[in-house]
């Protein structure tokens, strides 16, 4: 088949390029080796890091002094309708996300820490730190519940580390509800099992009696409440206990990227877009300012693809977008465009770990102009049918900015509008 675009990488901003292309009538295909970084990250869109603040205003001063960061290239109103578009997506695939751009959300962490985000999905909403019971207010204390099969959450020192922080809480482990499961106790497995009436009601008693006893108004869980109708589900638990229930995200892998992914993926085919996953794009092939085709690993021999034009959503250095060869020089895996990178191996890192300016081999990405073609070292357009977008962008260390989402959403909608 004959494509009129080409999308590499199938993350948030891979996702919502293709969607708009789609939308706008082109064959798109999205190639990707994997599922971005949806599924390792919490579920969330980090627009940017202030703390409590207004992160949208943020962003404003951020491009008036920073005119080769991401959002300079592609302006407020793109942050906005990005995010807007990934709303849009996921509240068409019944997982709504809720939030304002002008406020950021304090959420607690598997940890017990808080993380600055924007919006989350409405199964974490009742966890913002706001509404959190303070330790001598005289409400009734925040419980954290989860199970000793589910590897990486420990209720305990999740309460522990928010009492530290003024919060009232206390830490709770439930009994899995008898399950043909018995060795492996998984983000995922857990969620399939909360999709299952019969497992959600059996921890709803146990949440009631806890609840009875405790004076709890609040509960915090891991977030693996359902995989496919997560809202649903919490939406049974609070009823059965009586009080609010939020997801606390876990480590990987994550059960609401997973959610976010899949409406995104829904949002994609239902404008008649295809995605292939497993396809990891290795080399292309250009002539003059085009590019003609690209090629990924198949089994046996090398698959080509060509289209009219094409987006690199592959994402930077955390995405695998940009690694190092043989030789210790950092390369864009997929195209081969150049980098705007540190000079030297020995300038990659700062002198000290903890610092205020972040590593220097983090802002590693492809430079580009205001309608996001890649560009050369001496500021000249490479390919005028190309498109970067998201973490393979240069001039932002998107996780240490709290910006990773945000960026995404923001350039992913604007190469979907080109």
């Amino acid at each position: 088949m004959n494509y009129d675009t080409i999308v590499i990488g199938a993350g948030i901003a891979g996702m919502l390029a293709a969607i708009g292309r789609a939308e706008a009538g082109e064959r798109v295909l999205s190639l990707s080796k994997g599922h971005g970084a949806t599924h390792w990250a919490a579920g969330c869109l980090d627009l940017f890091d202030i703390g409590a603040g207004d992160p949208l205003a943020e962003i404003e001063s951020l491009i008036a002094v920073h005119p080769d960061h991401p959002y300079a290239l592609v302006g407020v109103d793109a942050v906005q309708a990005g995010a807007g578009r990934l709303r849009a997506a996921c509240e068409a695939g019944g997982y709504p996300l809720v939030g304002s751009l002008r406020r950021n959300l304090q959420m607690p962490t598997a940890v017990g820490a808080l993380r600055t985000t924007c919006l989350v999905p409405a199964t974490m909403a009742a966890g913002d730190a706001r509404q959190l019971p303070r330790s001598g207010d005289g409400s009734g204390p925040l419980l954290i519940a989860g199970f000793h099969e589910l590897r990486d959450f420990f209720p305990p020192l999740v309460a522990a580390n928010l009492c530290a922080l003024g919060f009232a809480a206390e830490g709770v482990y439930l009994q899995v509800p008898p399950t043909e499961r018995t060795l492996d106790f998984g983000t995922v497995s857990f969620a399939r099992l909360f999709d299952r009436p019969t497992f959600r009601a059996d921890v709803g008693r146990q949440l009631r009696q806890l609840v009875q006893r405790g004076r709890y108004s609040r509960i915090g869980m891991p977030a693996v409440l359902g995989l496919d109708n997560a809202t649903q589900v919490v939406s049974d638990l609070q009823a059965a206990a009586g009080a609010l229930i939020f997801e606390i995200p876990t480590l990987p892998a994550s059960v609401p990227g997973m959610r976010l992914y899949r409406a995104l993926e829904t949002a994609l085919q239902r404008v008649g877009g295809r995605i292939q996953i497993g396809a990891f794009v290795r080399h292309a092939e250009g002539r003059g300012n085009r590019l003609e085709a690209i090629y990924s690993e198949a089994a046996a021999r090398e698959q080509r693809h060509a289209a009219a034009r094409y987006v690199l959503a592959t994402g930077g250095i955390a995405g695998g977008g940009v690694r190092a060869d043989h030789a210790g020089n950092l390369v864009e895996t997929a195209l081969g465009l150049p980098l705007r990178t540190p000079n030297a191996r020995a300038d990659w890192f700062a002198a000290r770990f903890l610092n205020e300016t972040g590593h220097p081999v983090f802002r590693t990405g492809v430079a580009a102009d205001a309608s996001l073609r890649p560009l050369d070292a001496a500021g000249q357009v490479i390919y005028e049918n190309v498109a970067v977008a998201g973490s393979a962008l240069a001039g932002c260390d998107p996780i240490r900015e709290g910006a990773l989402e945000g960026i995404a959403a923001a350039t992913g909608w604007k190469a979907g509008q080109l």
